[in-house]
């Protein structure tokens, strides 16, 4: 009887430590076939995409290369290779403020150093040497999210500049340094912006 026990109990054993492997396998292949999806609306242009642009940890190619036209310098039509881990920011964003796949605004993507200084002479809430320039920085907005809340949950994420630019309603965030600035906001809020 002893024997029967042990062969049952080994059994079992061995029975469960399977379902357990067979469930971590699935868990893992589900996660290397995760499809990550951005919809976004260009404010400039009137252009709007709806893309795959990763499969777990890879990133696609040909999609990378639509959201570079897409973030084109749409004052002179210069395209730059973007950061694809500004395209995670998004995507996380969008879950985090609760509208997972929401349509999100650009407002201002790749800026040609042109581009830049031309909006340095009319603002002075433009970087001298931004983010955008590198291609590693989206201005954006969420249709239906307050623009305060999308700024905490860029803040939350840790991953890089956040700015916040409350009388234009839109957020800034790129994969540079992390830091935060509030354009609009005191005397001394542009001291981190890039």
């Amino acid at each position: 009887m002893k024997v029967l026990a042990v062969i049952l109990f080994s059994s079992a054993v061995v029975f469960f430590a399977a379902v357990i492997h067979s469930g971590s396998v699935l868990a893992a292949d589900s996660a290397s076939s995760q499809e990550h999806h951005l919809r976004l609306y260009h404010t400039h242009t009137g252009e709007r995409i709806d893309i795959v642009y990763r499969i777990g940890d890879h990133y696609l190619p040909e999609a990378e290369a639509q959201l570079d036209h897409f973030l084109r310098d749409h004052r002179t039509g210069d395209v730059k290779h973007y950061d694809p881990h500004v395209f995670d920011i998004l995507s996380d964003l969008t879950t985090a403020v609760g509208h997972p796949n929401a349509e999100i605004d650009i407002i201002c993507g790749y800026r040609t150093p042109w581009s830049n200084e031309f909006l340095r002479a009319g603002s002075a809430g433009v970087a001298k040497n931004s983010q955008h320039m590198q291609a590693h920085a989206i201005d954006i907005r969420i249709p239906g999210v307050d623009t305060l809340t999308l700024r905490n949950a860029a803040l939350a994420l840790g991953r890089g500049g956040v700015g916040y630019y409350p009388r234009s309603a839109f957020v800034h965030v790129d994969t540079g340094r992390v830091r935060t600035w509030c354009y609009g906001c005191g005397s001394s809020s542009r001291n981190n912006a890039e």
